[in-house]
């Protein structure tokens, strides 16, 4: 049994400080997930929506406390009682998502590794199994160091995480898992598994199909239904309930990493213009209702000093920006959400891979992006 605690010690604190840790870098990017949870059509706990960027910041942090602890193994009875009521929560969320098929990435490790849900609901069944062991045999949980060095590397673990997460929210992840992240090509990250070769997802529609007579209530996919006139012949009993039709994958293969990313610009599609030029600044705002005069008043100086410069300068937003003089295009807010955490928010492109991006709060000067190229 002690070698068995010991091991499970191991792999669960790892996997909770790595989990934490790439949730810690971006905040942002778990209270969209949690918005997601907390929404009607999920949850349905819209009140904590507004509270899902103080938990997002918690939970990161906390997941990361609780996977030192654990190797440092100090406060055992905590940290491993800390540990179940996590995972439980966890495992819960997981298998809503799955079985309700409600949130096809359960953001466990961020943008870095995206799961599917039931495999998501494996992993959290595995952990849950490896913290029962080390809840029933704490005490062969020893600490790691003395005393005052164990809680020193605690402190600086609460610390150092802290400031990672304010770095991700007033400024920009300190390290990016997105596919527009620095140094990425946009152009390559859109190639369809057609033009690489490889073999795209395939999906499967799901009806759920009721007996007007005798009320009995089957699930078929749409294959089944085509082969089979019974379930639409005239005269059939049977009935497709609308609103239980699904979608789900029926064999994974390559999707592009970038999707529903174009600009919609008074209805002319600019993206292949917009990639295609050899300097591009990409104002990026998904949320226009928080957007103020002064920044209006700023993005316009920026827009008109840069495309002086030979810049060519679109405005992406969910919706029209009043007086705005820079183009506004628009764009699917998921995917504006996706390419920065700032709104607004700044992209450079140098014929379609990202040179640069920056904070509302380190919003560069006309020289700075000048530099880029120089």
């Amino acid at each position: 049994m002690k070698y068995l605690v010991q091991f499970a010690r191991i792999i669960v604190g790892v996997i909770f400080i790595i989990s934490g840790f790439v949730k810690n870098v971006d905040p942002i990017g778990l209270s969209f997930k949690l918005e997601e949870y907390f929404s009607p059509t999920v949850l349905n706990i819209p009140f904590l929506e507004t509270l899902s960027l103080p938990l997002a910041t918690f939970f990161s942090i906390f997941e990361i406390v609780l996977g030192v602890l654990l190797l440092l193994g100090v406060w055992r009875k905590f940290t491993t009682i800390a540990l179940l009521l996590t995972i439980v929560f966890f495992t819960f969320l997981t298998f809503y998502s799955a079985y309700f098929n409600k949130v096809t990435d359960c953001g466990c490790f961020g943008d870095a590794l995206k799961l599917e849900p039931w495999t998501s609901f494996y992993k959290d069944i595995v952990l849950l199994i490896l913290i029962i062991i080390s809840v029933i045999g704490q005490k062969y949980i020893q600490p790691l160091f003395v005393t005052k060095a164990n809680y020193a590397i605690n402190a600086i673990t609460i610390i150092a995480s802290a400031i990672i997460a304010y770095i991700g929210i007033n400024h920009l992840p300190l390290i990016d898992f997105r596919p527009y992240a620095i140094g990425k090509n946009l152009v390559e990250g859109m190639k369809s598994p057609q033009e690489l070769g490889l073999k795209p997802t395939t999906y499967k529609t799901i009806y759920t199909m009721k007996n007007k007579v005798d009320g009995k209530v089957v699930e078929i996919d749409d294959a089944q239904y085509i082969s089979d006139d019974k379930w639409y012949k005239h005269g059939t009993p049977w009935q497709i309930e609308e609103d239980k039709t699904k979608t789900v994958i029926e064999k994974k293969g390559y999707e592009p990493p970038i999707h529903d990313f174009n600009f919609d610009c008074n209805g002319v599609d600019k993206t292949s213009e917009i990639l295609a030029a050899p300097k591009a600044l990409i104002i990026v705002i998904p949320f226009v209702e928080k957007l103020t005069e002064k920044q209006v008043e700023q993005i316009n100086v920026l827009g008109k000093d840069t495309k002086q410069q030979g810049f060519q300068v679109i405005v992406v937003s969910n919706n029209p920006i009043p007086k705005l003089t820079v183009e506004n295009c628009f764009m699917d807010q998921t995917t504006m959400k996706t390419i920065i955490r700032s709104n607004p928010g700044f992209m450079i492109l140098e014929k379609g891979t990202v040179k640069a991006k920056y904070h509302y709060n380190d919003m560069p000067s006309v020289n700075q992006l000048q530099n880029l190229f120089n």
